[in-house]
């Protein structure tokens, strides 16, 4: 595990210099394994490499796709910042479900209670929304994930009015209107 931190830590330092967020995946992270790993052997060092339990830890926490191992690179650590659409549209989802789930906590809704979420925002938003709508709805755990005109007027009390809690929120320099409501059995 506190190999696991010497490589996080500078990798998670090198995001935030960067001003890259934890929630957009990057697609690789290069790793020197002579600064890390300098006091272990050529076979203690292979075993690392292939303990794929303490690479899915790093992949998760610093969160890239792939991890590799290169001893030409010059500093510890190097990131693959380059954001691919593909890349971008997941930072995207993960950054919708955060929302949903910090407007679930705010209800004081319990993660086993059902709700129903709609959206509106510009179109390209709408659009990998809809596509992404199943992934959504599975990591949210929401029983309806779709896409409704904005209200002229916001209902912030629980029980009253159309939804139960609403806001706007800033995704890629764009608003997004999302809106949750408790299903009741």
């Amino acid at each position: 595990m506190a190999r696991v931190r010497e490589i996080v830590a500078p990798a998670l330092t090198e995001r935030a210099k960067l001003g890259i967020r934890v929630r957009q995946p990057l697609q690789k992270l290069k790793i020197n394994p002579k600064k890390f790993f300098q006091n272990l052997t050529g076979q203690e060092n292979e075993r690392l490499k292939i303990d794929k339990e303490l690479i899915n830890l790093i992949k998760e926490e610093v969160n890239v796709k792939e991890i590799v191992f290169d001893r030409k690179i010059k500093n510890e650590i190097e990131l693959d910042v380059k954001i691919t659409p593909q890349l971008k549209e997941e930072g995207i989802i993960r950054e919708v479900i955060r929302h949903i789930q910090e407007m679930r906590k705010k209800m004081g809704l319990a993660p086993k209670n059902k709700i129903l979420v709609f959206y509106f925002g510009p179109q390209n938003l709408n659009e990998i929304l809809f596509k992404n709508r199943e992934i959504i709805m599975k990591e949210g755990k929401i029983k309806d994930f779709k896409i409704e005109s904005k209200p002229g007027t916001k209902n912030m009390v629980p029980g009253k009015g159309k939804f139960y809690f609403e806001k706007e929120i800033n995704i890629e320099k764009e608003n997004l209107w999302l809106a949750v409501k408790k299903v009741e059995k």
